[in-house]
């Protein structure tokens, strides 16, 4: 039984490595999406190629001493990657939400644990005679030592951090967005979300499992745990793999890249403090409805009140402080109360779609936090206190 198993984790690590490859060249040979976001995504596939090379050879009954007779130094390279796929993975999404991305000087720092365990593998392994390393291996020496097991924990805990600095990014990405935008609902992340969480799923049970090796130097664990957790992250991230790549490929239009260097908000705090300046944008917002326009952006409204869209968004914040998308927004429940009581016979979904709304759920969703209920309570709630 355990035999037809670990076969069938053998084409489970092939088929990673294959696909891996061939979509990583699909993607840079296709052209469906940035070239730097294609060769950091291509990236990622290639160092999922390599992990799965480095687990095949390095645990794969018959793959490992055919290795060891063909190449020792064959062994440790692809455990390289370990310390840059979750990197790629981050710089890949930077890249999709981020315009004006590029890599710069300061963004080599991110290479210091790759060049740190790749010095820690010429020191402990590819050293050694290949007599030594044959030893090595066939005994499994460096792999119970506790300096290697501590390194692994260490890049294992540095992948799930890079995964979380991926929620931060896009949770930055979307309070941007509503900086600028009054309809964020075209804005469709959580397809990666949820990769996200798979990925952070995989790479929190190789923790665990790092830890248990950790505690396996004192303290006998049994192997089919160990082996039971090696073989959830390896048919997870062949799903999770191919699911990215189909999701970032197809799911692509619905990131709208936005400036990475927020404008400097400083100099003209003045009109910020100025009732006059403040008095003629409500003026004007309650006169000519800017806001029922469905996908005005602030830069539009800051053409309609003569303003730079840096004074108006420094107003925003200083001011009424909220940020575009709420400011908008609290308008458009504004008139979408005094319809809800003075146009009756108008459909609640021809009231969201005519105060602007181009979703049902953001349109319910503000006016319950605004108003502490739902539209039709608000509704009736109102004509009978009228009636």
């Amino acid at each position: 039984m355990s035999s037809v198993v670990f076969n069938l984790n053998d084409i489970i690590l092939v088929m990673t490595f294959v696909l891996s490859i061939l979509f990583a060249l699909m993607l840079i040979s296709s052209h469906r999406m940035p070239d730097v976001s294609a060769y950091l995504l291509s990236g990622f596939l290639g160092s999922q190629a390599l992990i799965a090379f480095h687990e095949l050879t390095f645990f794969g009954v018959r793959f490992r001493f055919e290795v060891l007779d063909f190449e020792p130094n064959l062994f440790f390279v692809g455990s390289l990657a370990y310390c840059l796929d979750a990197a790629l993975l981050y710089f890949y999404i930077r890249s999709s939400v981020y315009s004006d991305f590029k890599i710069t000087k300061k963004d080599l720092l991110h290479l210091i644990p790759f060049v740190a365990y790749a010095v820690y593998l010429i020191v402990v392994y590819y050293s050694l005679s290949d007599l030594a390393k044959q030893i090595s291996i066939e005994n499994w020496e460096l792999y119970h030592t506790w300096h290697f097991i501590a390194s692994d924990t260490a890049i294992k805990l540095l992948r799930m951090f890079y995964i979380v600095s991926c929620f931060v990014l896009i949770a930055r990405y979307h309070s941007r967005h509503k900086e600028a935008r009054a309809d964020i609902s075209t804005i469709d992340l959580n397809w990666l979300k949820l990769l996200l969480v798979g990925f952070l799923i995989i790479m929190f049970v190789e923790v665990i499992l790092s830890v248990l090796k950790v505690v396996n130097l004192s303290v006998e664990i049994d192997v089919s745990t160990l082996i039971g957790l090696g073989l959830f992250s390896y048919y997870a991230t062949f799903l999770l793999v191919v699911s990215l790549l189909f999701y970032s490929v197809t799911k692509s239009h619905s990131i709208m890249p936005i400036l990475a260097q927020t404008p400097e908000q400083v100099g003209d705090d003045k009109n910020a403090q100025q009732p006059s300046y403040t008095q003629r944008i409500e003026t004007i917002m309650e006169s000519e409805k800017p806001y029922l326009l469905p996908d005005i952006t602030i830069d539009e409204l800051a053409k309609t009140l003569d303003v730079s869209t840096k004074d108006l968004s420094v107003t925003l914040n200083r001011h009424f402080q909220v940020n575009f998308y709420e400011f908008i927004n609290k308008y458009r429940i504004d008139e979408a109360k005094q319809l809800l009581v003075n146009a009756p016979q108008k459909s609640i979904t021809e009231i969201f779609y005519e105060v602007g709304f181009n979703s049902k759920s953001v349109f319910y969703t503000f006016f319950k936090k605004k108003e502490g209920m739902t539209p039709s309570e608000y509704k009736k709630r109102n004509t009978l206190t009228n009636g």
